[in-house]
């Protein structure tokens, strides 16, 4: 009961995922510096099983996961990633919440087999899709 009324007086809990930049793992980076950068130059990659992706994520990403093929999915990247004739500078890849390893390891392989060569940067969102729902910008 005095939650509720907690919640009456004060408001609803704040569920923002807190960011640091200074606290976090190298190549990992806060949603409100990407939202800084031009957003022309960023591509989104989902690091979540197929079938999250499916029911929704952020519009424009691509799937790269380490549960499937992975030459397929590199090559869907790949695609996005020069489609233009312009690599997009910064890769940030995502999972489900901070702490979740897929979006390392797919951001550590990526950032291995061809960011080197191609000239872009990968990075991990920390707080993974919890950030984006709560910043308001999932879509189906």
């Amino acid at each position: 009961m005095a939650a509720l009324i907690t919640w009456g007086v004060v408001g609803s809990p704040d569920r923002r995922v807190p960011c640091l930049e200074e606290d976090l793992a190298e190549h990992h980076v806060c949603l409100e510096t990407v939202r800084e950068w031009p957003s022309e130059t960023i591509l989104w990659v989902d690091a979540r099983k197929r079938e999250f992706w499916e029911k929704g994520g952020v519009g424009g990403a691509v799937l790269v996961n380490e549960h499937e093929d992975w030459g397929e999915m590199v090559a869907d990247f790949a695609a996005e990633v020069f489609g233009d004739g312009e690599v997009k500078l910064r890769v940030v890849v995502f999972c489900d919440k901070a702490g979740c390893d897929s979006s390392r390891v797919v951001a550590d392989r990526l950032r291995e087999e061809m960011s080197r060569d191609f000239g872009f940067e990968v990075f991990v969102l920390h707080g993974g899709i919890k950030a984006l729902e709560q910043e308001g910008k999932e879509s189906g």
